[in-house]
């Protein structure tokens, strides 16, 4: 009986440490396989690339079940890295460039979310009522999100300096 109580109490906490995080928070253990990727590219933006879809992958081969959601879950975890990419390479954009670029920078911030959004509600149009509808939808979103990521991030640092 003791036992029972102490795997359930250990059950409980991990439970609440996951809840902590949130569902779409990337663990340190997906952190880490994002920049050691990112690192092991280099400044080649075709090596970075093969990056897109690591930590899904990583994630997805820790789930119990391979439910829509949890696949969901792991593209989230995923896009939410590459977004603090993005984040990071506007602001460094801002800080060094010239008016020009900054406002070329918002323009072309505003275009890519549109067409990344209008893009990747293509299989939710295809196939409304479907399951796997939101994970292509979430696949795509993901994908989009990290290319403009790294475009962004080639721009913030050019060779040479």
């Amino acid at each position: 009986m003791i036992i029972r109580c102490l795997v359930f109490l250990a059950f409980l906490s991990s439970s609440a440490v996951s809840l902590a995080q949130g569902p779409n928070q990337p663990r340190a253990d997906e952190i880490k396989v994002f920049h050691e990727c990112l690192q092991k590219g280099g400044l080649v933006f075709t090596n970075r690339v093969q990056c897109i879809g690591k930590v899904f992958e990583h994630c997805a081969m820790k789930l119990q079940d391979q439910t829509s959601m949890g696949m969901r879950e792991c593209y989230s975890r995923e896009t939410a890295l590459w977004e603090k990419m993005i984040s990071n390479s506007e602001k460094e954009l801002r800080r060094n460039e010239n008016k020009a670029t900054k406002t070329e920078l918002v323009e072309s911030t505003r275009n890519w979310k549109a067409f990344r959004n209008n893009a990747c509600n293509i299989p939710f149009a295809m196939n409304p009522k479907g399951t796997l509808a939101p994970v292509l939808g979430m696949e795509c979103f993901n994908r989009i999100t990290a290319l403009w990521a790294l475009q962004l991030s080639e721009f913030a640092t050019p060779l040479g300096d």
